[in-house]
């Protein structure tokens, strides 16, 4: 027979299994309500196109936030944050992190008061995701030379948000500390001249890793650390600025490189 102990594991167990359903089904809704309601609102009644793309941006953000919170009062994970004001403070830099786990981007845009975002062509395509992104100014990532120009010309702004970049394009294999870094980060840093704002993100134990199933879950309540470092200056890498694919290709790899030996520390 079971012990006592062991049926408290089972039921804790078979409770984040479906609190973590009800979670992601409410996010769910939550895209809907947003994407069929109070976008077309804020459309509504904003004519100023920065005014609305702000308001949208702090839209999303509230239910990010919202969303990440409920998932710690259902007792599905836990998380702690190291640096957030650098975060909170970012403008017009290239903000880049490791992607561990599904809701990475949901945590950090949750986290910012204002960010720029990339986004696949599936949430653009969407019809109940394509109100929100489009409204907040998110960029497709068509994996073109017009999705580089367009997170330039973001980031070039006078008073920009910083832009929220994960330079693996995808989420990490489990078992694996990163995948391959794309060059599109080292490029656009190189071509908007932006200082790159490292965030790390670490996920314990591991889940929601790429070809994860959400319902399979870990033994315990996951708990996600994010820190946020100190900006990386180009000047600081390169020896001259000059955009060619030698430079970004050096980038490129000390980013990895930055990462790796970063995540690999206590």
């Amino acid at each position: 027979m079971l012990n006592l102990n062991q049926l408290k594991k089972n039921g804790n167990y078979m409770w984040r299994v479906a609190a973590t359903g009800l979670s992601f089904a409410s996010f769910g809704v939550g895209g809907v309500v947003i994407g069929s309601i109070i976008t077309p609102v804020v459309k509504l009644t904003t004519q100023d196109p920065v005014l609305r793309q702000k308001r949208t941006q702090k839209v999303i953000k509230h239910s990010f936030k919202g969303f990440t919170e409920m998932m710690v009062k259902l007792g599905i994970m836990t998380y702690d944050v190291q640096g957030l004001e650098k975060l909170e403070s970012s403008r017009q830099e290239l903000v880049i992190a490791n992607h561990p786990t599904l809701i990475d981007v949901v945590v950090l845009i949750g986290l910012m008061q204002e960010a720029n975002c990339v986004v696949k062509q599936a949430l653009w395509a969407n019809p109940f995701t394509k109100g929100p992104v489009q409204n907040a100014g998110y960029i497709l990532n068509s994996g073109s030379e017009q999705f580089i120009q367009d997170c330039v010309v973001r980031l070039k702004q006078d008073q920009a948000a910083s832009l929220l970049i994960f330079p693996e394009g995808t989420r990490t294999e489990k078992g694996y500390l990163l995948n391959q870094f794309q060059r599109g980060a080292a490029n656009i840093a190189l071509r908007a001249q932006v200082p790159i704002r490292p965030v790390l993100i670490r996920c314990t134990p591991s889940t929601l890793t790429k070809n994860e199933k959400w319902y399979h879950i870990p033994s315990r309540p996951f708990h996600i650390q994010v820190k946020v470092l100190d900006p990386i200056y180009l000047t600081d890498v390169l020896e001259d600025m000059t955009i060619n694919p030698k430079n970004v290709r050096h980038l490129n790899h000390y980013l990895q490189q930055f990462f790796n030996q970063e995540l690999l520390k206590k």
